[in-house]
Formats: structure tokens, C-alpha cells, sequence
């Protein structure tokens, strides 16, 4: 199976099927076919819509040179997070969703596992809702070298593997991965592919620029907030014609983020609340209210009920796919993170000035 429609899956922590996903599909409104099937499917308002956001361009994030990227505070202050969440040996925790989409509200729940730190790391999400009395499901496994998707819809069942280790040892072969990078880029590509909230965090590393990290309350708990707003280059592959910092200067994707609020606990660094957030609640970035969760956000992940020395049981990081035709797409997610890598580098070399010719013996100088 090569196609299904990627704008269902929204932007899950999880995925890593940003190599097939397009960044026109933020232009839903002018995508009249689309559209059509979202009337028909009120299910693309469902959790999955969580890998749009942030698999969808992931790809393209990742194809772009780091060099020179800003880091402020921000940045730091969520590397570090990541860093510590990689170090993590044990995480149990129950998850809460809720996504709008054409209007519609979904709510869903699920359950996260990881175990093992570092390379060792293995990882488990399962989520589900009720579509129209049906349930739909999505199950995430990362067993150590295999990063297994199953989506289970009132359509049907798709089952999708990537082979984690042979990609990056392709991409590493082709120079994509270089072998000198700072210890924030060696962070990032090692968790890159390999799913869990490992993936989430480096997706919003690559693509947000983060604020300074300011105190607040979740429900009782001391936490810092962090809003991050688009990186230029990559609001510009997302969203061409969309200003970040002037919504208003252009129709703005009704299912592009405007911005991301990220709540952190200050004692432990765990992320507890992701949240995307609409074009209409853009004047939230400079307010004290933007600290906390908005009433209608775009979509929302909330991990709670965090345990970090429960026993897990190891068969929860195993998949067996059963009697269903899945398919492996290590091959077609290489490929496309090639094209786009080329596609890059086209574009850093059209940029680039001519050598000036107005002094040439400041050349041979």
C-alpha cells in the first residue's frame, strides 16, 4: 500500500511519514477534493492528526544544514530536556488528546511506555477515540531497530515499518549524517526516526525557535513554559506565504500552528503538555494567559499520571503485525529525504553570491 491520506495523521508525536506527507496540504481550504473527504470522514479530527504538524515537514526540516540556526535560552532549555529524556531508563504514563479540525473537536486517550536509555531506548504509544461509535486506534513501537506504525480505522487497518538502523547507516553512507556535529546535532539525529517523545521533542527543536522558559502552574504543579514560534525556513517549506509574526498579512492554513506552547516540570524536565495552537490565538504569545493551555488549541497532548521506576513488561515493546499486509517503507522514506536533501542544497547554492569581480586583486589578497 503506497498512498493514504496523510493529512489524517496530523501531527502525532510519532511519525516519521513526513517523507510522504505535502506541505500544500495545510492549503485545505483550496484543496476542494480534500475537503470533500474530510465531510466524509470526521475521523481527520481524530489524535492522528497529530503527525501533520510535526512529521509533515520533517523531512524537509531535517534535509536543511543546521549551520547557523539561532539558539536562544529557549532552545537550550529544551535540548536539555530531551537530553534528560534520552537518559531516561523507565516512563510509564497515560496520555489525553484533543484535536479540532473543520470545526469538530476530538478527544482521545492512550498510554505511553519507554524502557532502556540512549540506544538502548524502546518505546510504545497507543492511542485511541470513538469515530461515529467506531474506535480507531494508533499504536507506535520502536523495538530498538524497527519503528512499527499501525493505524486502525473504521476503514481499515495499515501497518507500516521503517528499519531505523539500515536508514541511518544509508543516510550516514551518503554523507547526510556527518560524523562531525556539535553534541545538540549528535543529540537530534539520535533520536531522529526512533519515535517516542524523544521524536516530538526533536521535531520542535528543528523546526520552533523557543522563548526563555518562564515559572507557572499545571494543575498544582510547578512548571516552566516554553513558546516556540516558526524557524523561517521552515515556515517557508510549511507555509510560503505565511508571516509568524504578522498572521494577518496573509490567509493563514486553518490546520498550520501558528505557534507551540511546551510546559515542562521545573523538578523533573519532563514535558507534560504539548500544545498547538491556531492563527486566532496568536495574540497569546504576549500575554500571561499564553502560559497556560488555551480553551480551543489547534491540538493538544497531555501526559500525566508519570511513573518512572514502574515495572514494564518487555512484550509491550514487541510488535507482531499478524495477519495483515504491511509493508516496509525504509526504502521510500530514503529516497525522499535524498530528493529533498538535493533540493536543499539547490537552493543554499541559488542563494549564494557570485564572487565580486569590482576588486580583483582583493581576490588574489
Amino acid at each position: 500500500m503506497r498512498e493514504f491520506p496523510s493529512e489524517l495523521f496530523g501531527y502525532s508525536p510519532v511519525g516519521y511519514w513526513s517523507a510522504r506527507c505535502d506541505p500544500n496540504l495545510w492549503q485545505i481550504r483550496q484543496n476542494q477534493q480534500r475537503k470533500s473527504i474530510l465531510r466524509g470522514l470526521p475521523l481527520r479530527g481524530f489524535l492522528f492528526i497529530s503527525v501533520l504538524m510535526l512529521a509533515c515537514g520533517a523531512t524537509a526540516a531535517h534535509a536543511q544544514s543546521t549551520a547557523g540556526v539561532n539558539l536562544g535560552a529557549g532552545d537550550d532549555f529544551l535540548t536539555e530536556v530531551l537530553a534528560t529524556m534520552e537518559r531516561r531508563a523507565n516512563v510509564s504514563a497515560k496520555l489525553r488528546h484533543q484535536s479540532r479540525l473543520a470545526g469538530e473537536t476530538q478527544l482521545g486517550h492512550g498510554h505511553f511506555w519507554q524502557q532502556g536509555a540512549g540506544p538502548q531506548r524502546t518505546t510504545r504509544w497507543e492511542m485511541q477515540t470513538q469515530v461515529a461509535g467506531e474506535t480507531a486506534s494508533y499504536v507506535q513501537v520502536y523495538d530498538g531497530r524497527y519503528l512499527w506504525t499501525d493505524r486502525h480505522l473504521p476503514s481499515g487497518r495499515q501497518v507500516h515499518r521503517l528499519d531505523v538502523t539500515n536508514l541511518q547507516n544509508r543516510l550516514r553512507n551518503t554523507n547526510r549524517l556527518s560524523s562531525d556535529l556539535t553534541e545538540r546535532a549528535s543529540l537530534l539525529d539520535a533520536a531522529e526516526f526512533r519515535g517516542g517523545i524523544s521524536q516530538l521533542l526533536t521535531e520542535l527543536l528543528t523546526r520552533y525557535q523557543f522563548d526563555s522558559p518562564r515559572p507557572t502552574q499545571l494543575n498544582g504543579l510547578a512548571v516552566n513554559a516554553l513558546v516556540g514560534r516558526w524557524r523561517p525556513e521552515q515556515l517557508a517549506v510549511m507555509s510560503p506565504e505565511s508571516d509568524a509574526a504578522n498572521p494577518d498579512s496573509a490567509p493563514w492554513p486553518e490546520q498550520l500552528p501558528h505557534h507551540v506552547l511546551v510546559l515542562v516540570g521545573q523538578s523533573n524536565l519532563f514535558p507534560y503538555v504539548t500544545e498547538f495552537r491556531r492563527s486566532d490565538d496568536a495574540y497569546l504569545t504576549e500575554t500571561l494567559a499564553g502560559l497556560k493551555p488555551a480553551p480551543d488549541p489547534l491540538v493538544r497532548y497531555e501526559i500525566f499520571e508519570v511513573h518512572f521506576a514502574d515495572a514494564i513488561d518487555a512484550t509491550v515493546f514487541e510488535f507482531k503485525p499478524g495477519a495483515v499486509d504491511w509493508s516496509d517503507e525504509t526504502t521510500l522514506v530514503f529516497e525522499k529525504l535524498s530528493a529533498q536533501q538535493a533540493v536543499a542544497a539547490a537552493r543554499v547554492a541559488d542563494k549564494t553570491p557570485p564572487p565580486s569581480t569590482a576588486n580583483p586583486s582583493a581576490a588574489v589578497r
